[in-house]
């Protein structure tokens, strides 16, 4: 009966000894797993928000409105000098043929 009882002991033994073994096993994959989970979570850590994403694309769009803002002006005032010049040469032009000035060259 001991022999019998040693059999089974050597049995239980081998059993935990395999248990131990894929538990050493799987607390490797658990490590693995938690170092990859850390890093994905410092990923998204570093990600930006909607809401913070949302508020940087409005600033954005806010300077390109000014920029085209201040662009349509300079037109404005670019047609605007276009036709003063135009009206000085008229004039200028009248007082020259007015005066029977001739361009001196």
């Amino acid at each position: 009966m001991s022999q019998n009882l040693e059999k089974k002991v050597d049995k239980i033994l081998m059993e935990l000894e395999s248990h131990t073994t894929r538990m050493d096993k799987n607390d490797k994959k658990v490590d693995k797993i938690l170092i990859e989970l850390l890093q994905v979570k410092k990923k998204v850590d570093d990600c930006v928000t909607t809401e913070v994403f949302e508020k940087k694309t409005d600033e954005i769009l806010t300077a390109i409105d000014g920029v085209v803002k201040d662009n349509q002006d300079i037109k404005i005032e670019q047609t605007a000098n276009i036709a003063a010049h135009d009206r000085f040469e008229t004039r200028i032009t009248r007082v020259e043929n007015h005066l029977d000035l001739k361009l001196v060259s």
